[in-house]
């Protein structure tokens, strides 16, 4: 399963020539989206180097457009969405109008309750929320694809309307009604951004007008939401991830919430990582949606009392430990549907159970996905509906694969990785045996997703240090899935020791010390694994695994690495 990368052998030795270090010329010479005329500045990423605001479409337009409604104190009000991204976009524009003085509702709809974005269910609860018809109306996360309902709004009273989103626009449902409508799909040369990352651009764009306006406190909060929504971490997303993660813009951040989050989650350096967001931060945040209401999460990060955040923040954490153990429960049962019979399930899986919650049904796909290396689709039900969530991988583009089979649903939408589904109650019993030949038939046309893994390099036992691992973090961190994969190594024909098992609730930690040819190496392996117990002491193996993204150079007995396979010989 695990193979070499492939490299550039001209590139390596052109970057060699151009004065890189022979490793870190490996590594882009290994990933072939980055070229020899751009290694420097992509090893740079430099902060001034962000697109102009003005680049993405309808920016312009609308930073005028909010300054004018901030100026003559018009009623503002966003309605956002219940993920990560939608709630952190909400709360930085929430943040903007505290910050110039002036006040804006914002209304995060139920997943439960009304569904994604401007459904009539979440536009009539708006509807009572706010009472009156605001001036300026602003969508986050969603509304790309909402004519009817941007007319509805404006027939009601609403007198301007901006759309902030990054979903795939539909020319027939397209919201030409909106005022502006901002979306990357619809820029030229733009890169693809989450919500979060253009209303940052947005925020850079009203910075243009109004000094008041600081673009570094809401830059955390854009990193975590293009982190939290699987965006590419390339071009202006990896500038805002890489600073967005840092200390000093952390400290810009103003409302405790986050702070006490952070501190709830046990993140003790003083900036954050990507894994910190990916599979700490971003899971409290998202529970809240999933299984209760956005708003528990929306309030705690623009609170400004730390005593009251950090309630809030233990809330949350109580919550995000309800959806662990709910999701725990349905992702055995579906991944034993499959193994039950692999054959229906061969190019793509479509699972459901009217048991199951819907609201965790996206993680469960997700995990299908990385146990199968397939397409999945997970449905659960709610009322009377069957809903539920796909999750795809590498280039496979779900949105296409749901196209050739929509006679299946009531209504779907999403992207290339994630999708979201209403399945028509007499689709059942058909709903897999049409998925997966959907499936089999885009990789006719397709490539097929490829099951080995791949390791960079091997290294020698004495050349793993922490200076290695800060070499890498100033070169190639961040990390991007689909074009600067994170750097994996192989340590060759070492013998484990020290194996130290920790169970926990659905978790295994594996702790090891390895040696070889009388070298012990002083930096301890640690995985969070079901796969190994201590019966591996003792035995000889190639080892995988990766630097940890952050640590203290000053605290070499804290170093640890993290150890991503085993393979016994």
């Amino acid at each position: 399963m695990w193979k070499l990368r492939e490299k550039d052998k001209d590139k390596e030795q052109a970057l060699i020539k151009l004065g890189q270090d022979k490793l870190t010329a490996r590594l882009i010479a290994q990933r072939n989206k980055i070229d020899i005329a751009t290694a420097s500045n992509f090893i740079a990423t430099e902060y001034k180097d962000m697109s102009h605001p003005h680049t993405l479409n309808g920016i312009k337009e609308a930073s005028e457009m909010f300054c004018h409604a901030v100026k003559n104190k018009e009623d503002i009000a966003v309605f956002g969405d219940y993920d990560c991204d939608g709630i952190f976009s909400s709360v930085m524009i929430h943040e903007l109008c505290k910050n110039l003085d002036h006040k804006c509702k914002v209304f995060l709809p139920s997943r439960l309750e009304h569904g994604y974005g401007l459904s009539k269910k979440g536009i009539e609860a708006f509807k009572e929320f706010v009472k009156d018809p605001p001036d300026l109306f602003i969508a986050v996360d969603c509304g790309s694809n909402n004519d009817n309902e941007v007319i509805a709004l404006k027939e009601w009273g609403v007198k301007r309307v901006i759309i902030i989103d990054h979903h795939l626009v539909e020319e027939s449902t397209k919201s030409k009604s909106a005022d502006i409508l901002i979306n990357w799909h619809l820029s030229q040369d733009t890169e693809e951004m989450c919500a979060c990352g253009e209303v940052f651009q947005l925020i850079r764009g009203i910075r243009w007008l109004t000094k008041k306006v600081n673009p570094l406190e809401y830059l955390t909060y854009a990193a975590i939401g293009t982190i939290a929504d699987v965006s590419p971490i390339k071009s202006d997303n990896r500038i805002i991830v890489k600073y967005g993660l840092n200390e000093f813009a952390l400290s810009h951040v103003i409302a405790s919430g986050l702070h006490a989050l952070v501190n709830n989650c046990y993140i003790k350096n003083k900036s954050l990582t990507t894994e910190d967001v990916a599979f700490k931060i971003a899971p409290r945040i998202n529970a809240c949606g999933r299984i209760s209401t956005p708003l528990i999460a929306y309030e705690l990060l623009i609170e400004r009392n730390m005593v009251t955040a950090d309630l809030r923040a233990e809330e949350l954490n109580d919550l995000n430990k309800e959806r662990k153990t709910m999701q725990r429960g349905i992702a055995l049962g579906a991944s034993q549907m499959v193994k039950d019979n692999p054959e229906l399930y061969k190019s793509g899986i479509m699972v459901w159970n009217p048991k199951w919650h819907i609201g965790t049904v996206g993680i469960v796909a997700s995990r299908l996905v990385e146990e199968f290396k397939v397409p999945a689709v997970v449905i659960g039900k709610q009322g009377d509906l069957f809903k539920g969530s796909g999750r795809s991988l590498g280039n496979i583009n779900l949105k296409h694969i749901l196209d050739d089979c929509k006679d299946l649903f009531e209504s779907y939408g999403g992207h290339a990785l994630a999708a979201g589904v209403t399945l028509k109650p007499d689709s059942l019993d058909k709903a897999n045996s049409l998925f997966n030949n959907a499936c089999k038939k885009y990789f006719k046309s397709n490539v097929f997703p490829n099951e080995d893994m791949y390791y960079d390099a091997t290294l020698k036992i004495g050349s793993v240090s922490m200076e290695l691992a800060e070499r890498l973090l100033n070169s190639m961190y961040p990390y991007c899935r689909q074009s600067n994969p994170e750097p994996i190594f192989r340590l060759s024909d070492v013998k484990i020791d020290e194996t130290d098992i920790k169970e926990g609730d659905g978790w295994t930690l594996v702790k090891i010390y390895i040696e070889k040819d009388g070298v012990r190496m002083p930096y301890m392996l640690k995985t969070f694994s079901t796969k190994f117990g201590s019966e591996i002491n003792g035995q000889t193996a190639d080892v995988y695994f990766s630097f940890p993204q952050n640590f203290d150079i000053d605290k070499p007995q804290a170093f640890q690495l993290n150890l991503i396979d085993i393979d016994l010989k």
